[in-house]
């Protein structure tokens, strides 16, 4: 009999539980929502098509019948009876809705993907937990690229510059303010503070204006938004340190609806929107035929692909975790509009906080 190393692994079960340790490792590439495709057939720089669902079919208020009138003038001692109620005349029933769902583009536009190799000697002597010697390293990459691009996706896209003049007075646009240094004071720092928190309550107000949901809003910041907002006195920070969710650790409050998530890649600016204002879509190349062994998978939304590989002249494993993907700001139906002013195929669901130092 053929004698197998102590690592019999079972490759859908370890690429579900690569997926599950990815997932709770993520701090900014846990916002956006998810969209996968495991039979996917193209490859990077082809299309995904993923449905953007309409906002709800409108009610139209009608009545059911004429009211009931006294026939009896002045008399308070009778009433009127279902008899006396006059027939209707109009056509009483509810004009048909439609769920229109149309359908954006992603385009995958990148190929993430990690590997390492194991040795025999590594198998045999150094390994003793797969999970968090090998699983967990490669996940833990996967994690910090997601994020880092995620974060670049934010800065470039999460912002209302495509709206035009009146579409910004009826949805409001992007909001610039003004912070004194800080010197130390604690009338500079109260300033401060006071000058970013009223710009988050105008932040807050152009997102209702666009009928943004009031659930699952970020307000994404850097390290210098953090100080501000932890020296406000009037700021109270929500400890999260015991979840060991990656997200719920960055995750420092709640302020005016937004959940604050911190991040290094961001600097003195704030960018606030709802989880589906972005969007990652993401799809699995085939598993190669000259692979020994390999799994596609899907959990929460992220399509992963796990290979292990024999090289027979280094006499080693390689095991790998690949994805294809791409990301798309979520934009309106054509027909959407605010009081009365189009705004048709727009980006509504986020926007930026520009914060400039001056003494002035």
């Amino acid at each position: 009999m053929a004698t197998q190393h102590h690592f019999n692994l079972d490759p859908v079960q370890v690429t579900i539980a690569a997926l599950g340790i990815l997932d709770r490792q993520l701090t900014l590439g846990g916002l956006p929502a998810r969209y996968s495709e495991l039979n996917f057939r193209g490859g990077i720089g082809d299309v995904i098509n993923v449905n953007r669902e309409s906002r709800g079919i409108p009610v139209v208020a009608g009545g059911i019948s004429a009211p009931i009138v006294n026939p009896i003038t002045g008399d308070k001692n009778v009433f009127a009876a279902a008899s006396d109620r006059p027939l209707p005349t109009a056509d009483r029933r509810a004009p048909n809705g439609f769920v229109n769902e149309s359908r954006f583009p992603v385009q995958l536009t990148t190929l993430a993907q990690n590997a390492t190799a194991l040795g025999m000697e590594s198998v045999a002597f150094d390994l003793r937990q797969f999970g968090s010697q090998v699983l967990s390293k490669l996940t833990r990459g996967f994690a910090e690229y997601f994020d880092d691009t995620v974060a670049a996706f934010i800065k470039a896209n999460i912002n209302r510059s495509g709206l035009t003049a009146g579409q910004k007075n009826a949805v409001g646009g992007d909001i610039t303010v003004t912070i004194p240094p800080a010197d130390g004071t604690a009338a500079k720092l109260s300033q401060r503070a006071l000058n970013v928190r009223t710009a988050l309550v105008d932040a807050r107000m152009n997102m209702n204006l666009a009928q943004v949901p009031t659930s699952e809003r970020y307000l994404i910041g850097g390290p210098e938004v953090e100080a501000i907002l932890l020296k406000d006195p009037e700021f109270v920070s929500v400890d999260y340190s015991g979840d060991t969710n990656a997200l719920r650790r960055a995750t420092i409050g709640r302020i005016y609806g937004f959940d604050i998530v911190i991040h290094n890649s961001f600097g003195l600016e704030m960018f606030l929107f709802h989880k589906s204002a972005m969007l990652i879509a993401s799809a699995c190349p085939a598993l190669p035929m000259g692979a020994v062994t390999g799994s596609v998978q899907d959990v929460n939304g992220i399509a992963t692909r796990m290979l292990v590989d024999y090289d027979y002249g280094k006499k080693q494993d390689t095991i790998g975790l690949d994805t294809m993907y791409g990301m798309a700001t979520v934009k309106e139906d054509p027909d959407y509009a605010v009081r009365g002013t189009t705004i048709g195929e727009k980006f509504v669901r986020g926007l930026k906080i520009t914060i400039t130092e001056s003494a002035s």
